[in-house]
């Protein structure tokens, strides 16, 4: 386990509690948030050991819409204050975990040679939810050097039925003997 997932886990965690006293808007405010610190020009300055603190809070504030969510931006400041906020898309991670765990979501991430349709993907989806007893959502992507089949992969199960495997598997067995 790494330092960054031990540090973040106590803060999306809070995060997380954070989020259930909180309204609907909390998630598209969180996101917002989010994707203002995936800024290349905002993480420069952010880390740029000359600027102080107090003025990373102020610029990225500044930036927030006016009727922003006071509690999330206290939660960025007290990031700052602890010299965390490079954890924040860690944070940020767990907190989406944490969430998909409270609602019961599993998230499947598909990889198939070719793309899937929507049948297919209904119905892959739907024998997920029974196998599983959750609600599943699909993140599908197309790795032609599956060559054929697909390999799906939710959380630590991985079901790798690609022809890539298969024959990954047929020639060790071949070269054992």
């Amino acid at each position: 386990m790494s330092d960054g997932t031990t540090i973040a886990r106590p803060y999306a965690e809070a995060l997380f509690k954070l989020s259930l006293d909180e309204g609907e808007n909390f998630n598209d405010e969180l996101n917002f948030l989010a994707t203002a610190l995936r800024d290349k020009d905002l993480n420069l300055y952010i880390s740029n050991p000359a600027v102080s603190k107090d003025k990373v809070k102020e610029f990225v504030v500044s930036i927030l819409p006016e009727n922003f969510n006071q509690r999330l931006k206290n939660f960025f400041e007290l990031l700052v204050d602890n010299s965390r906020i490079i954890f924040f898309e860690e944070i940020f991670q767990q907190f989406h975990s944490l969430e998909n765990e409270h609602n019961k979501i599993l998230e499947a991430n598909i990889l198939s040679a070719f793309e899937l349709l929507e049948n297919q993907k209904a119905s892959l989806k739907e024998r997920l939810e029974i196998k599983f007893n959750k609600k599943i959502f699909l993140s599908c992507m197309v790795d032609k050097t599956l060559i054929g089949g697909i390999k799906i992969t939710i959380g630590d199960y991985v079901v790798d039925g690609s022809i890539k495997r298969n024959l990954e598997v047929l020639k060790n067995s071949i070269l054992v003997n």
